[in-house]
């Protein structure tokens, strides 16, 4: 396929968490035209740690990629001396480029599951307009989180409300901090991203917490000894606990579930994907329209 003709193009970072991936892309993989999956050709982490994905994830990719959508990228993300927050926007811009000019860029992690994702392109080819000049008219989406904190054998405690933003989709791909390009307008859109995030088992959190772009940011083993902490019995006394930005985690809410596909499907009926709009005057829209022609 054309890259000049995607207008829905879609990145993944690919690393320790690989195994999570396969969900998020069942659910993109019908409407997005073009993918593209990056992961280190030296098999490092951003914190300069070994990690191994199995060949049979890539065989796998391949066998589901029924359509030729998707291109495997790896190249040397990892730099010595480098932050792992630095490497991790240095490596959206590299997977930026590969993805090609033109479209609207969706990078996502493997571990975000987009549902009824036909809604959200729905309303990007509706406003691809935007994409004739996009250097004049910068626009940048947020779409509204949906992170699960912890997972026990009936199901998952999860973030409530809904308040957390992730910059999800943009017109012009220049990343200056992860996923944020610090250029143009930023819009909300009434979208929910289910985020596995900290929803993982204890071996899996410590891998996470050591080698993800956050790595730094924060004391990661005492929020991990916090994390363990929580249990059925106690969930309810965790409130503005979030550990860069307190407020923005309010409290943990119990989603009975018996597996993720299992809270995917439950969660998308009882929160269903709404219609989008460009939250934008009228006066504001003819004039990004007129600036889009000339």
């Amino acid at each position: 396929m054309s890259n000049k003709k995607s207008v829905i193009k879609v990145g993944y970072l690919l690393s320790y968490d690989y195994s999570y991936i396969f969900t998020s892309l069942e659910h993109i993989y019908e409407y997005a035209d073009h993918i593209v999956i990056s992961y280190d050709a030296n098999h490092k982490t951003w914190a300069g740690n070994e990690i191994h994905i199995p060949e049979n994830v890539f065989i796998d990719i391949k066998k589901l990629d029924t359509e030729n959508k998707i291109v495997l990228y790896k190249d040397a993300f990892y730099i010595d001396g480098m932050q792992p927050m630095d490497l991790e926007t240095r490596q959206r811009n590299m997977m930026a480029e590969k993805m090609g000019a033109g479209g609207w860029h969706i990078q996502m992690d493997g571990d975000e599951y987009a549902y009824d994702f036909r809604m959200l392109t729905q309303f990007l080819r509706k406003n691809k307009y935007l994409l004739r000049k996009p250097a004049k008219t910068p626009i940048n989406f947020q779409v509204n989180f949906v992170t699960l904190f912890k997972q026990n054998n009936e199901g998952y405690f999860v973030i409530v409300p809904f308040e957390e933003k992730c910059m999800l989709i943009t017109n012009t791909p220049k990343y200056a901090y992860a996923r944020n390009t610090n250029i143009g307008r930023i819009l909300p859109l009434d979208y929910y991203l289910i985020h596995q995030s900290w929803a993982r088992n204890e071996d899996e959190i410590s891998e996470k917490i050591n080698n993800w772009g956050h790595k730094n940011d924060f004391d990661t083993s005492e929020f991990f000894d916090k994390w363990k902490e929580i249990d059925s019995d106690n969930y309810k006394n965790f409130a503005d606990f979030h550990p860069l930005y307190k407020t923005l985690w309010k409290e943990l809410s119990f989603f009975p579930s018996k597996n993720i596909n299992d809270f995917i499907s439950s969660f998308s009926k009882k929160h269903i994907q709404k219609k989008q709009y460009l939250k934008l005057s009228l006066t504001k829209k003819i004039k990004l329209y007129i600036r889009s022609l000339f």
